[in-house]
């Protein structure tokens, strides 16, 4: 199952070349008031897109509970653990508000490179942090967020799309 957890900040989405160039950047420290830390605590969305090294860093989510990968042709979604009784009960779930979702946000993206991470955004290279390594292939893509619950499930999905 591919599966990123935090060690209580946000998500990012970058290219897995500059994992190294962005723990140097956020330094011993991070504070989420100031630098690159802070840039990336600094809106309250669901994401948005921050420019590190001439590539366009996507970070996700603002509460630091475990998200899912589900891969697909196009994309794939991101599943954001908030309250369910098993993994396969919000998968289920986190599939079923992709197909059928009001998105609440939405936001474009360019990937240049392939090979990305998904990771907490003071992760790096080594901790013990489980990471997302995902492929896109390069393109023009769209993320749509949406936060739903049901009786028994609360997710936060995240449908990322490759523009046609």
């Amino acid at each position: 199952m591919n599966q990123a957890t935090s060690f209580g900040g946000p998500f990012v989405l970058m290219p897995k070349r500059l994992l190294d160039k962005w723990v140097e950047s956020m330094g011993g420290v991070p504070d989420p008031e100031i630098g690159l830390y802070g840039e990336v605590c600094s809106e309250q969305s669901l994401m948005h897109v921050i420019r590190f090294e001439g590539a366009e860093i996507v970070r996700l989510a603002e509460e630091p509970s475990d998200l899912f990968w589900l891969p697909s042709e196009l994309g794939g979604i991101v599943v954001q653990w908030m309250g369910a009784d098993s993994a396969e009960q919000l998968l289920a779930y986190g599939e079923k508000i992709a197909d059928e979702a009001k998105w609440d946000e939405e936001l474009e993206f360019e990937v240049k490179e392939s090979d990305l991470v998904l990771m907490d955004s003071c992760g790096f290279e080594g901790d013990d942090q489980p990471k997302i390594e995902i492929s896109l292939s390069a393109g023009s893509y769209k993320i749509e967020a949406v936060y739903s619950e049901s009786e028994t499930v609360a997710a936060t999905v995240f449908r990322i799309r490759k523009k046609e």
